[in-house]
C-alpha cells in the first residue's frame, strides 16, 4: 500500500467516523445547543462550531472513553468557547423563538412544545456550569462520564448536579406553579 492510499484510506474511515457519530448523536448535540443557546442564529453558529471542532478531533480519538463521551467534551470546550467570546454582546431575543427552527427534525419540533420551552427558559436562568451538568445528564451520561467532560471530580459532579437539580425545581415552581 502506498502512502498515498494509506492517507487517502485513513481520511475515508475518518469521513465514515464523523458522518456515523454525527447522525447517532444528532439530537443529542441540538439539545446541547438549546441548553447554551437561545437565540436561533447563535445556535446555528454554535453547532457549526461544533460539528467543526468534532470533525478536527476526531483524529485524536483514541478510544480511551466511548465516543459520546468524546464528542461531548469537545462540544462542551466548543460551547464554553463560543459562549466566552459573544459574552459581552447585547442579546434580543424572544424566548417564544429562540429554538432552532428546523421542521424536518423531530426533536426540534418537540423542543418547540409548550413543556420543553418552559424547562429551557427555567435552565437559562441557571449558571452555566448548572446547565451543562443538567443537560449532560439528561443525555444519559454517568458521574463518570460527566467528570471527563466537564474535568470535574465524580464526587463534585454528583454535589453540583444534585444543587442544579433542586434550582431547578425551585425555578419550575416559581415561575410556573409546579
Amino acid at each position: 500500500m502506498t502512502m498515498q492510499t494509506a492517507t487517502l484510506h485513513a481520511m475515508q474511515n475518518q469521513v465514515e467516523l464523523f458522518e456515523a457519530t454525527i447522525r447517532d448523536h444528532r439530537q443529542s448535540l441540538a439539545r446541547i445547543v438549546a441548553t447554551y443557546e437561545r437565540i436561533p442564529a447563535m445556535q446555528q453558529e454554535l453547532h457549526q462550531e461544533i460539528l467543526l471542532a468534532i470533525w478536527k478531533a476526531l483524529g485524536n480519538f483514541n478510544g480511551d472513553s466511548s465516543i459520546q463521551t468524546f464528542i461531548y467534551r469537545v462540544a462542551h470546550n466548543q460551547a464554553i468557547s463560543h459562549v466566552s467570546k459573544h459574552a459581552n454582546k447585547p442579546r434580543h431575543e424572544n424566548v417564544e423563538t429562540a429554538m432552532v427552527d428546523d421542521k424536518t427534525d423531530p426533536m426540534l419540533q418537540v423542543a418547540q412544545s409548550q413543556r420543553v420551552n418552559r424547562l429551557f427558559n427555567a435552565m437559562h436562568q441557571l449558571p452555566l456550569l448548572q446547565r451543562e451538568l443538567l443537560s449532560l445528564s439528561l443525555e444519559g451520561l454517568s458521574y463518570k462520564e460527566l467528570a471527563e467532560v466537564t474535568g470535574m471530580s465524580e464526587s463534585n459532579v454528583g454535589v453540583r448536579l444534585n444543587r442544579a437539580k433542586k434550582e431547578l425545581k425551585s425555578i419550575m415552581e416559581s415561575d410556573y406553579g409546579r
